[in-house]
């Protein structure tokens, strides 16, 4: 739509009509690469985008702890979801994964922030632990290839030290202690054994957007690390 594009363009005015973070953000930075690394079928460790056809942005994705009888959480929004699955946004936006999956995972994308440490319930319960446990409730029972992967610049992945929050042994320690809220009933009937099991086949890993822009050739590369400079200068980088 015209008007659009116009309100986009008018960024780099004296007289922008949006806040330039609306456009130069996380959300799209991950998006751009998502959708660029397709069509190069490029491979980003853990991820092999050449057997990815099915994305998606801001879906909702299911926890064993959507009906608990307290302290329950909401579905987990995901920045980016990947692999075999539907998702209906005019009916509910929620990720329903394929019962012959063969792939699913999800990005988490920062920029300068860090994971969220907790939920309005549970304090010690990160955001990495959270689409973690999620993954492993959606996968149970399939014989799919399964990832997490938190995207971030490399300054602020080493100064939020990200890496050591999503460790899989500090993954398990925070989801065990979130079952442990509940009684042995609701801990059989949501799997837990099953889900703490599940996690173990799970890629949790950390990258870099640097290292991804760096991955393709120099025309998609400079675009890319254009629209990534942009995002760093407005969100004060």
């Amino acid at each position: 739509m015209k008007d659009i594009n116009e309100i986009i363009s008018s960024i780099k005015s004296n007289k922008p009509m949006v806040n330039p973070t609306e456009i130069y953000n996380e959300g799209w930075m991950v998006r751009l690469l998502v959708k660029k690394s397709i069509e190069k079928q490029l491979k980003i460790n853990p991820i092999d985008f050449a057997v990815i056809n099915n994305w998606t942005s801001e879906a909702l994705i299911s926890s064993p702890f959507n009906k608990a009888p307290e302290k329950k959480e909401g579905y987990t929004h995901v920045d980016i979801a990947l692999g075999d699955f539907s998702v209906d946004f005019a009916k509910s936006g929620e990720i329903i994964i394929n019962n012959n999956a063969g792939i699913f995972g999800v990005i988490e994308a920062k920029m300068k922030s860090n994971l969220g440490k907790g939920t309005t319930n549970v304090e010690n319960y990160n955001q990495a632990s959270r689409n973690v446990v999620c993954i492993a409730k959606n996968t149970l029972g399939m014989n799919c290839n399964s990832f997490f992967v938190v995207v971030a610049p490399e300054k602020y992945l080493k100064k939020n030290k990200i890496e050591e929050q999503i460790k899989r042994d500090k993954v398990k320690e925070q989801v065990e202690s979130r079952f442990s809220i509940y009684d042995e009933e609701f801990q059989t009937r949501e799997n837990k054994n099953n889900i703490i099991e599940k996690i173990d086949d799970i890629d949790i890993r950390a990258i870099t957007y640097e290292e991804w822009i760096n991955a393709f050739d120099n025309l998609e590369k400079k675009d890319l690390r254009d629209f990534y400079e942009e995002a760093k200068k407005w969100n004060k980088l």
